[in-house]
């Protein structure tokens, strides 16, 4: 640790503490995680999930840079690459209102982040605005200190995320949830882009239920059948409520932005779109752009009929018009190994469609 030279204290909780600092031979600003538990051997460090998970999805554009992995003393440090600041922070600082334009360009990088973490066989369980980590126009996912294999075996733990991102099965102890509680918790994140507060904020677990009634209505058998057993398991009995139009709620999003919260915000957790449905909604049309120079053959036509239909009919109406020439509009440097990411490869062939 010798290398890098503190600056200042950017981050504490139970885990440890974030410091900024520099390393001395390069001038690189980095943050400096420091683990409150010891570990005593290299292989004890190379198992925790968050040192796995972002070993496995190292070098993505939107998921937060792993740098180095140092032990010292039976202390551990994670040495991440540095950003200016969380989402919460780069709100908070605002002196007016994000427009559309720019929610949908964090919002496209965020759930591009979360497929390409899903894709790997990891969900986040703790997404937040101040896991989302900002540098001007660029956005990452932070804080896998609480991630989760896909094929874990339940039971899984509740005490897991900030409440007011909690997805409603998690309050309701699901013995076992997926990466459907990403999405509800970036479908909050994105009205709360809209609204500028959080749309289930409260003080307990119940008063953040109540809150999402209020919002969803109260869920029904045709709504959460499932949802029901587990409230029943628990003697939890939903408060009574009609809900409200996301559109009221949410007056300044255009109908697709409307549509798409909605979605994510489903009582069902299978209703909730994935990652990758998430990026082909009709919201993010605008994040690509293909120039109509070649009519695609026929031919094509085939090929799109033949495999599962992941776009929208109209969608795929666009896509036979246009060429492979994409453009997304999250405005980072990096690129992607499109062997690694499945939204790289979607976006560069209009033809590859993902189960």
């Amino acid at each position: 640790m010798e290398k890098y030279e503190r600056i200042m204290e950017i981050g504490r909780g139970a885990y440890g503490v974030v410091w900024k600092a520099m390393n001395k031979q390069t001038g690189e600003l980095v943050a400096i995680k420091k683990l409150i538990e010891e570990y005593h051997t290299a292989e004890e460090c190379m198992n925790l999930r968050e040192v796995k998970s972002l070993i496995k999805m190292a070098n993505h554009p939107n998921i937060v840079k792993l740098k180095e992995i140092i032990r010292e003393n039976n202390t551990l440090f994670l040495i991440f690459e540095c950003m200016e600041c969380d989402l919460y922070k780069f709100t908070a600082a605002r002196t007016k209102p994000f427009s559309e334009t720019e929610i949908r360009n964090l919002c496209f990088q965020i759930f591009r982040g979360l497929a390409h973490m899903h894709h790997k066989g990891y969900f986040h369980r703790d997404l937040k605005p101040e896991n989302l980590l900002v540098s001007k126009n660029l956005i990452k996912i932070s804080d896998l200190g609480m991630a989760r294999e896909m094929n874990g075996k339940p039971p899984y733990t509740h005490n897991v995320t900030t409440l007011w991102y909690h997805a409603p099965e998690v309050f309701l102890r699901a013995p076992y949830y997926n990466s459907s509680v990403d999405m509800w918790a970036a479908g909050a994140i994105m009205a709360e882009l809209f609204t500028n507060q959080p749309l289930f904020q409260g003080s307990s677990e119940s008063d953040v239920m109540y809150k999402i009634c209020r919002v969803l209505g109260t869920p029904t058998e045709s709504t959460w059948f499932s949802g029901l057993d587990l409230a029943r398991n628990i003697c939890y009995r939903f408060p009574d409520f009609p809900g409200v139009r996301f559109s009221e709620l949410l007056p300044t999003a255009s109908s697709d932005a409307v549509n798409l919260i909605a979605s994510l915000l489903s009582w069902c957790p299978c209703e909730r779109p994935t990652a990758m449905q998430a990026l082909q909604h009709p919201f993010f049309h605008g994040c690509y752009r293909v120039p109509p120079t070649v009519r695609l053959e026929d031919t094509c036509c085939n090929i799109l009929n033949s495999v599962p239909l992941v776009f929208r009919i109209a969608r795929q109406r666009e896509l036979l018009k246009e060429t492979r020439s994409l453009r997304s509009c999250a405005t980072g440097s990096e690129r992607v190994d499109a062997s690694e990411d499945p939204i790289h490869k979607l976006l560069l062939n209009p033809f590859l469609f993902l189960k």
